[in-house]
C-alpha cells in the first residue's frame, strides 16, 4: 500500500526538533539562540505531530477501529512506561501515581493521544465549525494558563500549580485541539485542496511568526521559563503539516515513519545515562544523544518486527 513519504520525512525531522530540544542544543554557544530554536521553531513538533496523528485518525471510524487503536496506544504506553520504569518508580506513591497517569518525560504524549484522541472519537460527529472553535478556545486557555504562570501573577500555591506543566500542558489543552485540526484538515479536504495553497513563502512566514513571539516572551515575559504553548502553533502547525502533505511523496516504506517514533522513544534513555559527561556542553551532548537515538532506532526497527507493538 503506497504512503505519503513526505510525512515520513516531515516525522524524522520532528523526531530531530524533539530530541534537540530536549538536550537544549546552542545553549553553551548562545542562551538567545538558544531560545529561538529551543523555546521556539523546535516547539513547533510536538504539534505537527499532532496534527498528522489526528489526520489520520479521521480512519477511525467505527466503535471497533476505535478499540484496535485504544489497544495499540494503550500497549505502547505501557510498554515504554516499564521501559523507563527504573529511572521514575521512587517510594513516593502519589509521585508515582502521577507518572503513571501523566506519563514518563516524551510518553505524556502517547499519554495525550490516548485519551485527546478518544474524547476526539466522540465529538467527531459534531459541526466542523463548532469543533473547531471549540478545540481553539481550549487551545487558547491553555496558552493563557501558561502565560499566567510565566508571568507569576499570583503568589504562593496558585502560581506553584500554574507553573505545574501538567495545568496547561495536557490531553484537552494540547492534544485534543491539534489532534482535531489534523482530523478537520482531512475532514474538510475538499475545501482545504480547493481554497487553501500552501507555498514555501507560507511555511517561511509562520516559521518566522513562531520566532517572534519566542522572541517576545524572551524579552518581554521570562528567559527561563520554558514554553509548550505559544499562540501562533496554532496557525503555524497545520500549515506546515499541508505544505509536506501536498508535496505527495509516494511510496510503500513504512521505516522513516518508525525509525522517527523510535528516535522519539529512545532518546530520554540516552538523555539520562550521559548528561553528566557533558557539563556545559550542550550542542555536542545533543550531537552524542541524537546519534546514539538513531543507531538505538535502527536495532529497535528490526526488533519491532519479531515484536509488534515496541513502535
Amino acid at each position: 500500500m503506497e504512503r505519503n513519504l513526505s510525512i515520513d520525512i516531515l516525522k524524522v525531522i520532528l523526531a530531530i526538533a524533539v530530541v534537540f530540544l530536549h538536550t537544549r542544543i546552542f545553549y553553551d554557544v548562545s542562551t538567545l539562540l538558544s531560545h529561538v530554536f529551543v523555546q521556539g521553531i523546535f516547539r513547533l513538533a510536538v504539534p505537527i505531530f499532532l496534527v498528522i496523528t489526528g489526520y489520520y485518525f479521521f480512519y477511525i471510524n467505527s466503535i471497533q477501529r476505535y478499540k484496535t487503536w485504544l489497544k495499540r496506544i494503550f500497549i505502547l504506553y505501557a510498554v515504554w512506561m516499564i521501559f523507563y520504569l527504573p529511572i521514575w518508580w521512587t517510594q513516593s506513591f502519589s509521585y508515582n501515581f502521577s507518572v503513571l497517569y501523566n506519563g514518563y518525560y516524551v510518553l505524556w504524549y502517547i499519554q495525550g493521544v490516548l485519551l485527546g484522541g478518544s474524547v476526539l472519537y466522540f465529538c467527531r460527529a459534531i459541526n466542523a465549525k463548532k469543533l473547531f472553535i471549540g478545540s481553539a478556545v481550549l487551545f487558547l486557555f491553555g496558552v493563557m494558563l501558561q502565560q499566567v504562570g510565566n508571568l507569576h501573577l499570583f503568589q504562593g500555591q496558585i502560581d506553584a500549580e500554574l507553573n505545574t506543566y501538567t495545568v496547561h500542558r495536557n490531553f484537552l489543552l494540547v492534544s485534543f485541539p491539534f489532534l482535531t485540526l489534523g482530523f478537520l484538515l482531512n475532514k474538510c479536504q475538499d475545501i482545504v485542496k480547493n481554497k487553501i495553497k500552501i507555498k514555501l513563502l507560507h511555511v517561511i512566514v509562520v516559521v518566522f511568526l513562531v520566532i517572534v513571539e519566542s522572541l517576545a516572551n524572551y524579552f518581554l515575559i521570562s528567559r527561563k521559563e520554558s514554553l509548550d504553548q505559544m499562540f501562533s502553533l496554532f496557525i503555524a502547525a497545520p500549515i506546515i503539516f499541508l505544505y509536506f502533505l501536498n508535496k505527495n511523496i509516494l511510496g510503500t516504506n513504512k521505516e522513516l515513519a518508525s525509525l522517527s517514533t523510535a528516535i522519539f522513544l529512545i532518546h530520554p534513555f540516552f538523555i539520562y545515562h550521559l548528561k553528566g559527561y557533558f557539563l556545559n556542553q550542550q550542542t555536542l551532548f545533543s550531537l552524542v544523544v541524537l546519534a546514539c537515538s538513531i543507531f538505538a532506532g535502527l536495532i529497535l526497527l528490526q526488533m519491532n518486527k519479531k515484536l509488534k507493538y515496541l513502535l
